[in-house]
């Protein structure tokens, strides 16, 4: 089996330290191949890559192109919606998370990348550690079962027992697409929550009570079927990543529970092994692209 672990990085303070503490309670015993994809030229310096790469791990760096899509205007973009309260202080500084969503939604088939070349897939955010060494290994874990997609951290999301306001204001229209898809391409999801969902009044609300995973690992074989092709060909054409600030979270989230009874809950954050805000204090906020007209 050919594994990679994937992180797209802008984070320049805190990467060095994430790639440390991946290869010290993880990959040194595995050397799995580690991409680290990223946007402009922060990256480009070879003493940078070196000093990186100098304990071992097989890390490759991977510059990626960015560009908002064509049929969008700009009044559409998520920083320009002055009526959603989080867009107000998202700002155009951060479209370059805009076009992480992007990337990570579309990883696999994205230009410049060979995810294809591999069996499985996990993803890192850069800002992430682990806190102990793994025991085991979650490739393998998720090689042992047959659903595709399982993650270091699925759950409710709520706080206080109710989705607090950041994801409210970035999931708008995003039932709505939803059931437009399932409807339209007749298919009945797996997971009985989102199920039950189609036939749901409150269905908006309630909506937000689904499991959603974060730190994935995924079999890139689900990524040759139809229903994925169908799915991320609407999402693109919908252009909610950049108009509502859809996240990849949810964008996989959803797929897993279309095609799963459940997403597979590898529970290494709730049991103290990965770290996902770890080194956040050093580089809190992501820098943004260099040409936000893109």
């Amino acid at each position: 089996m050919n594994r990679s672990i994937n992180i797209i990085s802008s984070r320049k303070k805190c990467l060095p330290h994430c790639l440390r503490s991946l290869w010290e309670n993880f990959n040194k015993n595995k050397n799995y191949d580690v991409n680290v994809y990223y946007f402009d030229n922060i990256y480009d310096d070879e003493n940078f890559r070196d000093i990186n790469n100098s304990y071992g791990q097989k890390i490759n760096f991977i510059n990626i192109d960015y560009k908002t899509p064509s049929f969008l205007k700009e009044e559409e973009l998520f920083y320009n919606r002055n009526d959603i309260q989080y867009a107000r202080s998202f700002g155009i500084r951060r479209k370059g998370y805009l076009h992480m969503c992007n990337f990570t939604s579309n990883m696999y088939g994205y230009p410049n990348t060979s995810l294809e070349k591999y069996d499985m897939i996990m993803t890192h955010d850069d800002e992430s550690g682990y806190d102990k060494i793994m025991e085991e290994d979650p490739f393998e874990v998720m090689s042992r079962r047959d659903e595709s997609i399982g993650a270091f951290k699925v759950g409710k999301r709520l706080k206080n027992g109710r989705p607090h306001q950041g994801h409210l204001d970035t999931r708008i229209g995003l039932w709505d697409f939803t059931k437009k898809f399932l409807l339209d391409n007749d298919i009945k999801p797996k997971n009985i929550e989102l199920n039950a969902l189609l036939n749901d009044k409150n269905a908006d609300w309630n909506f937000h009570f689904l499991d959603w995973c974060d730190t994935y690992v995924i079999k890139t074989e689900v990524f040759e079927t139809d229903i994925w092709k169908k799915w991320i060909k609407a999402v693109n054409e919908n252009g909610g990543i950049y108009k509502y600030r859809w996240g990849d979270n949810e964008i996989i989230s959803i797929f897993a529970n279309i095609i799963q009874e459940k997403i597979v809950d590898l529970n290494y954050v709730e049991t103290g092994y990965h770290n996902q805000g770890k080194f956040r204090s050093m580089q809190d906020i992501a820098p943004g692209v260099k040409d936000a007209r893109r």
